[in-house]
């Protein structure tokens, strides 16, 4: 296989701070990320911000139907040139916070996997994880983010995030990789996840935006009680007492199935 980062190297190439470029080096955390992904010849992969192509090669060497999304419109010529004989591979100049994910691959089956710019993550990890039909996805994104992401109850890093994914997803993190590991070197940790649909989800349609909505709205401001974040509903005090919570209670004290038995409530008198 061809050394993508040398050659991109030898042609000058530079990354730019504005897209959040730092590209994996270490061999065996990139077949980390292949091996768990599961991937084979005959599933339909999306790989979001291929970079200089070092993990996209791997991708396309499974013989899976590859769509790279790449924003950078000279990193994509770069890859067009040096990969153009994959041709299971296909590269598209597009801003993976933005893309319609549904609109890729007709809404078969996907595996998504990506090394996530740190700057916009949480955006792009949200907008892929609502396309339907997902097999798996495998991202990368900065420790702090991966860490709110599947925090837990009571702790400081749980947030509106942490329900979003637990609602969705059942969530495995593979390893944290130290910024030693990156081209330019990152001055932060990172960590790869897998996320894993569940088989069921609480809601579908309206109802599950509304509840998207709530979970914002009862984080919006942490150190308040949930009570305080949701005054907008008339008469939250009784509807907390009737889910069994007391008006103290915060937020972050609540789990998935708690939100859920609140929401429920709400949604009978209020919309977000």
């Amino acid at each position: 296989m061809i050394n993508l980062l040398e050659a991109f190297k030898n042609e000058d190439g530079f990354t730019k701070k504005k897209f959040g470029q730092h590209f994996l080096t270490n061999k065996s955390m990139l077949d980390k990320i292949i091996e768990a992904a599961d991937i084979s010849e005959n599933d339909n992969v999306i790989e979001i911000g291929p970079g200089c192509g070092v993990l996209t090669q791997l991708i396309a060497e499974t013989k899976a139907s590859v769509t790279a999304l790449e924003i950078d419109t000279e990193l994509m010529e770069f890859l067009n040139r040096y990969l153009f004989f994959y041709k299971n591979l296909t590269i598209i100049n597009q801003d993976a916070a933005n893309v319609d994910y549904n609109s890729l691959y007709e809404n078969k089956p996907v595996i998504v996997i990506g090394n996530l710019p740190y700057n916009v993550s949480v955006k792009i990890f949200e907008k892929a994880a609502m396309r339907d039909n997902i097999k798996n996805m495998v991202f990368m994104f900065q420790k702090e983010v991966a860490d709110r992401i599947i925090a837990k109850p009571n702790s400081k890093a749980y947030s509106s995030l942490s329900v979003f994914t637990n609602y969705i997803f059942d969530t495995v993190k593979i390893k944290d990789i130290s910024g030693a590991n990156f081209w330019p070197n990152a001055n932060v940790m990172s960590t790869v996840l897998k996320f894993i649909p569940k088989k069921e989800k609480f809601y579908s349609g309206e109802k599950e935006i509304q509840f998207f909505k709530f979970l914002r709205l009862a984080f919006r401001q942490k150190r308040k009680t949930l009570k305080n974040n949701l005054q907008e509903i008339d008469d939250i005090s009784s509807i907390l007492s009737q889910a069994g919570f007391k008006n103290t209670i915060r937020a972050e004290e609540l789990s998935l199935e708690n939100f859920k038995e609140l929401f429920d409530i709400i949604y009978e008198k209020h919309t977000f």
